[in-house]
């Protein structure tokens, strides 16, 4: 794999009930009321959703986007019901390490739609295109102890729990320990 490989920002990945696509600056509007309807939902695992979040934190979000895909240093797509085209959440894979070959992954889905399976699906089809167009070896799930659903995501798309990082992940002022998922190519 060479290291920050280019890849087309035009795709879109579904399996026909969710797609998902390169963030577009027009996406700003839903992506800001998608985060707003979701902020004490999202607030205690996801620093970016704070009491005060505006929608030009989402305009500034969205501008460096292309930026990360053309260095490779991040893919983040929108997740988007693909019956209806309304705006579902988000996920990504980021922390990219092109020499070992692997690369976390998250998403997150509003609160109008959770339980619904949409990060699952959506969590299937950006693990499966990292494995083939970014040639990963492994992809990570990380997600804090206390974050249930998020770890139940993980655990329906067959990643495996290798374990409990102690002290991982910080959000705002709380030091949380982490389950670490993992999928390899074989597992989806």
């Amino acid at each position: 794999m060479q290291e920050n490989k280019i890849v087309k920002k035009e795709m879109v990945l579904t399996d026909g009930a969710v797609s998902l696509r390169p963030y577009r600056k027009s996406d700003a509007e839903e992506l800001y009321k998608a985060v707003r309807e979701s902020i004490v939902e999202m607030s205690p695992w996801l620093s970016f959703a704070h009491a005060d979040y505006s929608i030009k934190e989402t305009r500034d979000w969205l501008k460096t986007k292309p930026g990360d895909w053309k260095k490779g240093l991040a893919y983040d797509f929108a997740i988007i019901d693909s019956r209806n085209g309304s705006y579902l959440g988000g996920c990504g894979l980021n922390r990219i390490d092109y020499a070992n070959r692997c690369a976390n992954l998250g998403y997150w889905v509003r609160k109008s739609r959770a339980g619904q399976g949409a990060a699952t699906k959506a969590t299937l089809l950006l693990a499966r295109w990292g494995f083939k167009e970014l040639e990963l070896n492994r992809i990570e799930i990380m997600v804090a102890t206390p974050n249930k659903r998020s770890q139940r995501v993980a655990e329906k798309v067959g990643a495996q729990r290798e374990g409990v990082l102690r002290k991982r992940i910080v959000v705002w002022e709380n030091v949380y320990d982490a389950v670490m998922f993992s999928l390899v190519p074989g597992d989806i």
